[in-house]
Formats: structure tokens, sequence, C-alpha cells
């Protein structure tokens, strides 16, 4: 059954991933009526966990030999942004999220890195899945609600592959897994292009389901049926 939360007025990082390209409906009804569909992903969570405390304070290097000089000097932390202005206009918007790991570069620049698991083959349109949510995350870092910005001057995924396990069939119980990382640079002109289709969106009348979106098809079909679900009093009529 889909969560029931108040409106919003921020915009988290995930959602531009996942819901815009699913389903705008369902993005729609969340912000403005605060009907969230649900979840499917537990493991997410915990395997992103996971791979955050095993680069604390880890040479950039160790990440990949591209990337400059530099440490991971901050993870699992909250941020949130100034309102988005669109057109010159401030918005009621903000973006608010919890990103993974921040590299600060020796020149004074830094990476928003976010950690990803995943058995499909690790290839360059991964980042085109994800550069929205990078580009959020590194614009409330530039822009914060409180405090001082940092400079950001690369987004990327660090991509863990799961491969094979390995068990002794009593207690121990290992996956192996294979690491990549994935450049997307950063931009942050296309990304206010993007945001501004976003707000555009969320501000406006709700949209049409997505065609492949299976919570509405799923939906739509139940009431194709006929088939609703009262609550009167305590109990849970069907007709």
């Amino acid at each position: 059954m889909a969560r029931v939360t108040k409106p919003r007025d921020y915009i988290s990082p995930s959602d531009l991933t996942f819901l815009w390209g699913e389903c705008k409906k369902c993005m729609w009804l969340k912000y403005n009526k605060g009907i969230s569909r649900p979840g499917f992903m537990p493991l997410v969570g915990p395997m992103s966990a996971y791979q955050e405390q095993s680069y604390r304070n880890v040479s950039t290097k160790k990440i990949h030999k591209s990337l400059p000089a530099g440490e991971i000097t901050m993870w699992g932390q909250s941020v949130e942004s100034v309102p988005l202005v669109i057109d010159g206009i401030e918005t009621k918007w903000r973006i608010k999220g919890k990103y993974d790991v921040v590299a600060a570069f020796k020149n004074g620049t830094h990476a928003l890195i976010d950690c990803k698991v995943t058995t499909s083959v690790m290839e360059e349109d991964k980042v085109n899945l994800y550069w929205p949510q990078l580009e959020a995350y590194a614009f409330a870092l530039e822009n914060p609600l409180d405090g001082v910005g940092i400079e950001v001057s690369e987004t990327g995924l660090l991509m863990w592959r799961v491969v094979g396990a390995a068990t002794d069939l009593s207690k121990t119980f290992d996956f192996t897994c294979d690491k990549d990382y994935l450049s997307a640079g950063r931009e942050p002109k296309k990304f206010q292009k993007f945001i501004a289709k976003v707000i555009t969106m969320l501000d406006g009348d709700i949209p049409e389901s997505g065609e492949k979106c299976t919570i509405c098809k799923f939906v739509e079909k139940r009431e194709s049926l006929g088939v609703f679900y009262i609550l009167q009093t305590g109990i849970l009529v069907a007709h």
C-alpha cells in the first residue's frame, strides 16, 4: 500500500534518476499529494553503506587511477540546497538528500561519488542514467542552505559488480565483486535545463502515467474491474 505523507518542498536526488524516468504521474503524486508508491529495493541502502564504510579516508587513487590526487574526507552526510532559481525566479523547491562519499583533491576542489552495486555490465550508459542525481548532489554541495559551499569538479559512480559467491556451508558466506569507477564529470548547465523541466512538471497539472509504470497499470486494471476497497468504521468493505 502506498505511504501517505505531507506534500514536500524539496527534491530528492534519487527521484531524478528513477521516478522521473519511470512515471511522472507517480512523482507528481509523491511531491504534491504526499502519496509514495511502495519500494522494492531492500538491499540498496545496506550495500551502499558497506561501500561507503570501505572507502573512508582512502586515497582517491584507490578508487581509480584517473582521479586527481586526494582523499575521501566526507561520507554519509545529509545536504540541503538553497531554493532553486528558474528563469530568474526563486522557487519553493530545494535539493535535499544524503550523499555517499565526497573526496577532497589536493587542488582544493572536490568529487561527489555515488556508490552502486550491480549484477550487470558496468557500461557508460550508467552515467546517462545517474547524472541528474549526481549533479543534484553537486549543486547542493556548492549551494548549501546553511554554511559555506565547496567546489565540485568531478562526479562519478563507484561500481561494485557481483560476480560470484563463496561459502563453507557452515556460517561463512562471501560475495565477490569487480570494481570500477565511471566518471560523469560536471554538467551544471545541462542540469539547470533539466531541473527546470522537473519543476515545471511538479508545479503543473497532474501528468499522464508512464507507459512502463507497473504501479499505475495495476491501479488502472483494478479500477477497470470495478474492484474498490473502502474503510468504513474500521471495517474493510469490497464491492
